[in-house]
């Protein structure tokens, strides 16, 4: 059976795949996808909220690919669509913590500066790091941002108006998680987010929705945080993206992908602690943790059972004449 991407996308071969559908692809790797189908998905999601967004990810999705290719990433990866896993969520981020707006020409100049910086440390970091370096650009770039905004006048923070609410909303504040993911709050989103995962690859969908379950759970169970922010999804999606980063980057296993979103969770408001905006540092975190300890137990702790602990030998083959 054909994958339902088959149906709308024919199959094109590495090096034939046309540039917008690279564009489509890159939109769907914001959750570790290949998929034109579920970067449509992507695109509507974060479309339904906030139209401006839609337009900034679309612009980091079309200079994201060019600029890898400039650099010689291989055609494989480029086919993939990776290369805008960083810069979109740079392009995504812009409009949920600064003020933008169609005829806000200094913020479209922000985002194709920003867009590019990330490409270029993209580059940078996986010429010096050996290990998957997944959303560190992202965060390198956007932190810088937030440091330089005091100092331009064109980066206006959005005040946050959240309103006190002591009333827990689990269902709403699941399918706000999954919204997150994109940096949109909206039901609608969560629910397209998860449809396009899931069309994707049903286990990658519904270990995204685990996630977003445990993320909700744990953070409104520490109780460190007003029920309103984890109703909208700010303490969750750290769980739905790091339970599939470490299911794709830690060998498909569920129960590291449970513990990722765990730890992802709780490492959440100790981040904020510290006075950075969290964004997905529990996420490169915790999945630099996972494979650091699946290192360790391979190279470490890789003990062979005793000879009494593998049970009696198997009975001798006989051989054809005996």
């Amino acid at each position: 059976m054909k994958p339902p991407v088959d149906y709308i996308f024919p199959p094109a071969a590495v090096g034939e795949v046309p540039y917008w559908r690279l564009v489509l692809r890159g939109c769907s790797q914001l959750c570790f996808q290949s998929n034109e189908l579920t970067g449509l998905f992507f695109l509507a999601a974060v479309f339904i909220a906030s139209p401006i967004s839609a337009a900034y990810l679309l612009v980091a999705g079309a200079i994201a690919p060019a600029g890898r290719m400039l650099f010689g990433e291989p055609k494989n990866i480029v086919a993939s669509g990776l290369p805008c896993l960083n810069p979109g969520l740079t392009a995504l981020a812009l409009p949920a913590f600064f003020q933008t707006g169609w005829t806000n020409a200094g913020m479209w100049g922000v985002l194709i500066v920003s867009v590019v910086v990330t490409v270029l440390v993209v580059s940078l970091l996986l010429m010096v790091l050996p290990f998957p370096i997944l959303t560190l650009p992202f965060l390198i770039v956007f932190w810088a941002l937030f440091a330089l905004a005091p100092h331009f006048d064109v980066l206006q923070p959005i005040a946050s108006d959240h309103a006190h609410v002591t009333a827990f909303h689990p269902f709403i504040a699941v399918l706000h998680s999954l919204g997150q993911a994109l940096f949109v709050t909206s039901i609608w989103s969560g629910t397209l987010f998860l449809a396009g995962v899931t069309l994707s690859n049903w286990r990658h969908g519904l270990i995204a929705l685990i996630g977003a379950v445990i993320g909700t759970l744990v953070s409104y169970y520490y109780r460190d945080v007003d029920a309103e922010s984890v109703n909208l999804g700010l303490y969750g999606f750290n769980g739905v993206v790091t339970a599939v980063a470490v299911f794709v980057f830690c060998g498909g296993q569920l129960r590291l992908a449970i513990l990722g979103a765990l730890i992802a969770t709780i490492l959440t408001p100790a981040i904020a602690g510290v006075g950075v905006q969290t964004l997905s540092a529990p996420l490169v975190l915790t999945t630099w943790l996972m494979l650091a300890l699946g290192w360790l137990g391979d190279h470490w702790f890789d003990i062979k059972p005793a000879p009494e602990m593998r049970g009696p030998p198997a009975p001798a083959q006989k051989q054809p004449g005996e």
